[in-house]
C-alpha cells in the first residue's frame, strides 16, 4: 500500500512539472515579434548608393572588397584596397537578409525564407542568378509563429496574406505568446 502512495505521489509531481501557468498579456509596449506579410514585402534586389552601417552581421572578403551584411536590409560593398581607409562603395538592398555565404563569385543570401544566388564577379554588374522560394521554411505552419520562444507576438491575420517572416521590435498589447 505504501508503494502505491509513493507511485501516485511521483506521478502527481511529474504531471505538475508539465503544467505551464497561463501567460499574462501586457497592455502597454513590450519587446516582441510582428509578422511580415507577403503583401508588404518588396522582393526587389537592387544596387544603390552606400548607406551607414548600423546593424552589421557576417563579413565576406572578395578580392579587395568586403561584403558586410546589414541584418534585415542587405549587403554593404566596401572597397578595402587601402586597409587604412576603407571606402563604402554601395549597397545591395535585399529585404530580410540575415545570413550569407560565398563561393566562386556567387553570393548566397537569404531573403526571409528564400535563398538568392547573386553573381558578384563584376561588382558594377551585380545580378540575381536564381531564387529558391521557401527553401528555408521547415513546414507550412512554421510561418504562423515567430522563430524564437519566450516572446510575445502579434497574432497573424490571414486577411493580410501569408506570413513570410518576423521582425523583433516594440509591439503594443500583444495577444499571442510563444
Amino acid at each position: 500500500m505504501r508503494n502505491l502512495y509513493l507511485l501516485c505521489l511521483i506521478c502527481l509531481m511529474t504531471l505538475m512539472g508539465c503544467y505551464e501557468p497561463p501567460v499574462d498579456f501586457p497592455e502597454g509596449e513590450v519587446e516582441g515579434y510582428e509578422p511580415i506579410y507577403s503583401s508588404e514585402f518588396d522582393e526587389t534586389v537592387s544596387v544603390g548608393e552606400s548607406i551607414e552601417i548600423v546593424n552589421p552581421g557576417q563579413i565576406y572578403v572578395k578580392g579587395e572588397l568586403l561584403l558586410i551584411n546589414e541584418i534585415g536590409e542587405g549587403i554593404h560593398i566596401i572597397d578595402n584596397t587601402d586597409q587604412t581607409n576603407p571606402i563604402n562603395r554601395g549597397f545591395i538592398r535585399i529585404q530580410g537578409s540575415e545570413n550569407m555565404s560565398s563561393k566562386d563569385g556567387v553570393l548566397y543570401v537569404n531573403q526571409y525564407s528564400s535563398v538568392l544566388a547573386i553573381d558578384v564577379n563584376d561588382i558594377q554588374n551585380i545580378r540575381v542568378i536564381s531564387k529558391h522560394s521557401t527553401l528555408l521554411r521547415d513546414d507550412e505552419s512554421e510561418g504562423n509563429v515567430p522563430p524564437a520562444t519566450g516572446y510575445y507576438f502579434i497574432c497573424p491575420d490571414p486577411s493580410k496574406g501569408e506570413v513570410i517572416g518576423w521582425r523583433l521590435t516594440t509591439i503594443k498589447g500583444p495577444k499571442c505568446y510563444r
